[in-house]
């Protein structure tokens, strides 16, 4: 089975300008591209409004590819400033992934991420709904 590339409505800029896809289906998993918690697009500098932003976008990618947060299996977050990030990450996080059956999670301290006002980059693995 050839993996498919999954690009939800207004995420076209993804394959025309950087060549990649904000999603992969093959097999009955999904594969995402890191999203980005931009605070510029925040208003304000607010970090929990990109890191709920970053939620969102992550949400519409997984309906686009049929899943959603129930069938995430694995989270990888890279944090510009871990420590100060941690607690909002996880605030916003668990407004998503309710439990008791948590996905696996890695969090992962970094210095910069290609978007410069990004604070936050969230990669996510899911199952889809029927998987």
């Amino acid at each position: 089975m050839k993996p498919e590339m999954i690009v939800p409505d207004g995420q076209g800029w993804a394959p025309k300008h950087f060549h990649m896809a904000p999603a992969t289906r093959a097999k009955g998993m999904i594969w995402m591209s890191g999203v980005v918690a931009n605070q510029s697009e925040a208003g304000d500098g607010a970090m929990e409004a990109a890191i709920e932003q970053a939620f969102e976008t992550i949400g519409q990618t997984l309906a686009a590819a049929g899943s959603d947060w129930d069938h995430v299996v694995d989270i990888t977050s890279y944090h510009t400033d871990l420590d100060g990030q941690m607690k909002t990450f996880m605030a916003v996080k668990d407004r998503y992934l309710k439990g008791p059956d948590y996905p696996a999670w890695t969090a992962i301290s970094i210095t910069a991420l290609a978007i410069p006002t990004g604070v936050v980059e969230i990669k996510v693995t899911a199952v889809e709904k029927d998987g």
